[in-house]
């Protein structure tokens, strides 16, 4: 019950905003008292423009994310306000927010950047490989050798999608 006492609501932006205060650790039982409170504000109240305050916030529960996604699919209207800036470098954050005015961001529909087949977004890396190859032979130089003693070579990271014979 304590945690319900210290939410307070906000009108920004033409957004009803809850602000869990001054916490910056959410955990399950705050993801579960946010949905609890948009589920009421949204079905019952019938809101259909939401926030969260997050000036405080440093760590976010995995499910936040989908928490807001599963809204926005349903034609709500979604707002971050004021997310430190470790939030903001989050990849989530990164690709499924757009900033609209100061301190405020717009969960888009859409990511920014969307995935295409065969193009590997820049984040994403799969396996060590080797940055030069030092050898001359023809075997791929991306490739680790477990039994190699070469402790002079250099760890780079390769991307999926890359082929291994283009070194």
């Amino acid at each position: 019950m304590a945690k319900r006492n210290r939410l307070r609501f906000h009108d920004w932006n033409g957004a009803k905003v809850i602000d869990l205060g001054t916490m910056e650790i959410w955990d399950g039982a705050d993801l579960a008292l946010l949905r609890e409170t948009l589920t009421k504000l949204i079905d019952k109240e019938r809101q259909h423009s939401i926030g969260v305050n997050m000036a405080y916030v440093k760590y976010i529960p995995s499910g936040f994310f989908g928490l807001l996604f599963d809204w926005r699919e349903k034609g709500i209207r979604v707002q971050l306000f004021n997310p430190q800036p470790h939030v903001q470098r989050m990849l989530w954050f990164q690709q499924f927010l757009e900033p609209i005015a100061e301190g405020c961001f717009l969960l888009l529909s859409e990511p920014k950047q969307p995935y295409e087949a065969g193009l590997t977004p820049t984040w994403a890396t799969t396996r060590p490989v080797w940055a030069a190859d030092t050898d001359g032979d023809d075997e791929p130089s991306n490739v680790y050798n477990f039994d190699q003693d070469d402790e002079d070579g250099e760890l780079a990271f390769a991307y999926a999608g890359d082929d291994e014979t283009d070194k």
